[in-house]
């Protein structure tokens, strides 16, 4: 129950955050209540996500806070029972969620992140109708096969300036295809090339065929080709990795992406440490000191994981750290403090 109130009362006090920072945009662009509604309700899991160690360290706080006020765990102590022994439930219990954030993470949280974002930049905002998800100069890998374009235009769903280039195993250019643009016309049908010129270089001598039209066989839509940054938010730990896998086969640095990959894999352990954490200042109260010391003292270690995580993120995406390092950074500091804070906890007074 203390678990609970927490989760959602932290949860709610994030999303009140969250909608008064965003509601003058929402107000400007006259969206529907419908669709700032779904919004924000697509924003709920990852608040969850990241409030779970913050709702987890409120249960420590409060549940055996109570217990220590009113002597209980004084009397269990006296009884011979040790720290580790009475922790077990919340072990326990932090584990559960640490299982459970770890499944939010890879199965919910990418889908409803990037419904969000579509939400809120496409219908909200329309930047698609705005040019505002256009880009210039980029290039893209399938196979033997490479593509280029000087200009994707949001407005008409259109590649201007297109090339395609076939190679041969021996990494010689065998066809290469050159059309002024093309246009996205339906999910059916798909794109359509214009003013297309075909030249065979693997004949000699070279053929070159001009067509005024020629469809266009890839299974990109307009929506693959939005200058969305690819945020490792929107992804689970596994697609993720894929990511990074087709990036490096594409010949693109992904070094910058494998701190948060790792990252993916620690976070849900920051519930446990936490939890310990913050467990030996409940049981301060009892023999002397402040409650209300213990617990600021308790949140501000807890709350420095985030200050550490960010900053050990950042240094490994600038590769001033190694990026496992930088990934578990967090988790190792905090790890190690509650280690300490328990062993003196534990220690005869």
């Amino acid at each position: 129950k203390n678990f609970a109130i927490g989760l959602a009362m932290f949860t709610f006090l994030f999303l009140m955050v969250d909608f008064l920072d965003r509601i003058d945009n929402v107000l400007a662009e006259k969206a529907s209540p419908l669709i700032v509604l779904q919004y924000f309700m697509y924003k709920i899991p990852l608040m969850v996500n990241l409030m779970l160690p913050v709702a987890c360290m409120f249960t420590t706080l409060f549940t055996f806070g109570l217990l220590s006020k009113s002597s209980e765990i004084t009397a269990m102590r006296a009884s011979g029972l040790t720290i580790a022994w009475l922790s077990r439930p919340l072990l326990y219990f932090s584990l559960m969620l640490s299982v459970f954030s770890l499944i939010l993470g890879e199965l919910v949280i990418p889908v409803s992140e990037r419904r969000q974002k579509e939400l809120y930049n496409i219908d909200i905002r329309q930047k698609d109708k705005r040019g505002g998800y256009s880009q210039t100069d980029f290039w893209w890998r399938r196979g033997n096969n490479f593509f280029t374009v000087n200009l994707f235009d949001s407005r008409t769903s259109t590649l201007q300036a297109f090339s395609e280039f076939e190679i041969s195993s021996a990494w010689e250019v065998v066809k290469r295809t050159d059309a002024q643009e093309a246009t996205w016309l339906d999910s059916v049908v798909g794109w359509t090339m214009k003013n297309v010129s075909l030249y065979h270089l693997d004949s000699t001598p070279i053929k070159v065929e001009q067509l005024p039209a020629l469809p266009l066989p890839i299974k990109e839509q307009p929506r693959d080709f939005y200058d969305f940054r690819n945020e490792p938010s929107t992804m689970g730990y596994f697609e993720l990795r894929r990511f990074i896998k087709n990036q490096r086969n594409n010949g693109i640095a992904t070094n910058q992406y494998l701190p948060d990959l790792y990252n993916k894999l620690g976070f849900p352990l920051v519930i446990v440490i936490t939890a310990l954490v913050v467990l030996p200042f409940t049981l301060r109260p009892a023999r002397s000191g402040s409650m209300a010391f213990s617990s600021l003292a308790a949140i501000f270690i807890a709350f420095s994981y985030f200050a550490v995580d960010s900053f050990s993120i950042s240094m490994g995406r600038a590769e001033l750290l190694p990026a496992f390092l930088a990934g578990w950074m967090a988790n190792i500091v905090l790890g190690i403090v509650a280690v300490v804070l328990n062993l003196g906890a534990e220690a005869p007074q």
